[in-house]
């Protein structure tokens, strides 16, 4: 079975505990019986089964700890689920989202890593991961961040999860949807509004 990661670096402005949780509950509603786990460097968020991060990788980076395991189903904490999604966790292979800005790099459309899933890890991403590369992956156009970064040691070869769940799977921003009454799955957001800035009915109170 996989498990439903997320990961939270503390020390950020962006996010804290109170966002884990707020996930957390999207997945027991939605992912009933799926354990969850977020990887993190601080030792209890109260509610949530929690593995320690290694490195002190600054950021999105961290994410970077999760191919050092196996059975991932890896959601942003900024991501909304409406319904049930343990049908997705029956992936096999390494699935990612395909850039929903439709970005590309030598001529085809590069990854997001807001979700992601695989069942062996390529883990070679983590072994030949080194803080030197971070700025490459900050200054070069269309190879930003953490997805830059794994989408070149995949050698740009990824399954995009959209195609493998055609139109259950929106950007928020992006995506072609009603945003009062979207028709999916799980809702993506990046980047502003968060989705608890966003003023949508369907999307779950943050609460402590």
């Amino acid at each position: 079975m996989k498990t439903i990661f997320c990961v939270l670096r503390s020390g950020g402005k962006q996010y804290n505990k109170t966002h884990v949780r707020w996930l957390k509950r999207q997945c027991d509603e939605h992912a009933p019986g799926v354990p969850f786990v977020c990887l993190t460097d601080l030792l209890e968020i109260e509610g949530v089964e929690t593995y320690p991060l290694l490195h002190r990788w600054n950021g999105w980076w961290s994410k970077v700890e999760l191919f050092r395991y196996d059975d991932v189903f890896y959601l942003d904490l900024d991501t909304v689920i409406l319904n049930d999604i343990r049908y997705m966790l029956e992936l096999d292979e390494f699935h990612a989202l395909r850039n929903f800005g439709n970005f590309k790099l030598k001529n085809r459309v590069v990854m997001g890593s807001g979700v992601m899933s695989w069942s062996e890890a390529p883990r070679h991403v983590y072994d030949n991961f080194s803080e030197k590369v971070t700025r490459h992956y900050r200054t070069h156009q269309n190879r930003w961040g953490d997805q830059g970064y794994v989408y070149d040691q995949l050698d740009g070869e990824y399954n995009s999860i959209q195609d493998a769940f055609p139109n259950r799977i929106h950007s928020y921003k992006w995506g072609n949807i009603d945003k009062s009454d979207p028709d999916a799955d799980i809702v993506c957001f990046h980047g502003k509004p968060r989705p608890w800035e966003s003023g949508q009915t369907w999307v779950p109170s943050l609460v402590p």
